[in-house]
């Protein structure tokens, strides 16, 4: 049976050329043990490779599917975020801003300064520290949380025709998946940069 990564060269079915195998486990080739461990079988006989292709295919059009709900529910998915941090436990610090958006800070910045732009949030001195920058909403509230209810019903949305057994072992498997990236060095989200700011 062929697999999305061809083993003996040619193209994969996105259209990228695949290399042919240079050894395989047994001959002390660490090229060929690695390419082996990469089409390795689970126990249900998917190969990890298809799983690999099938699993960005999804990504990319959930990233692309999920921001168009966002935006018919009024904003990008960054925007939306940092609205409802703010308007859930009021007025942030630019830095606690990043670390739940999961964003780099020059990221932070460039979001507060195109919402600030647009009069829906504004920068305020801290209190009792001079040197902290706050950022808060100067839009309706009750419109942020409208927004964000909208959005995350559209998600819900995808799941509604599935069965329970199929909700919940997707939830497993969606937590399991996640606990692992973020176990693994150098998976750190807080580097990532948002898509849409």
């Amino acid at each position: 049976m062929s697999t999305p990564f061809s083993r003996t060269g040619g193209q994969n079915e996105l259209g990228v050329e695949s290399m042919p195998a240079t050894g395989s486990v047994g001959d002390g080739n660490a090229d060929g043990a690695a390419a082996e461990a990469a089409l390795a079988t689970d126990a249900a006989g998917a190969p990890a490779a298809a799983l690999a292709v099938a699993a960005t295919a999804f990504a990319d059009t959930f990233e692309r599917w999920a921001n168009r709900r966002a935006i018919e529910a009024g904003a990008s998915i960054p925007r939306l975020q940092l609205l409802y941090a703010v308007h859930c436990r009021g007025p942030q610090r630019m830095a606690d801003l990043a670390e739940a958006l999961a964003v780099t800070p020059r990221n932070v910045t460039a979001l507060v300064d195109g919402l600030e732009a647009e009069s829906m949030v504004r920068r305020v001195p801290h209190s009792t520290d001079r040197r902290v920058t706050l950022v808060e909403l100067t839009c309706d509230s009750d419109r942020v949380a409208t927004q964000f209810a909208a959005y995350q019903a559209s998600i819900a949305g995808l799941f509604v025709d599935m069965n329970d057994a199929d909700r919940s072992t997707l939830l497993r498997l969606f937590e399991t998946l996640r606990g692992r990236m973020h176990a693994e060095s150098g998976c750190s989200t807080a580097a990532q940069e948002a898509p849409d700011a």
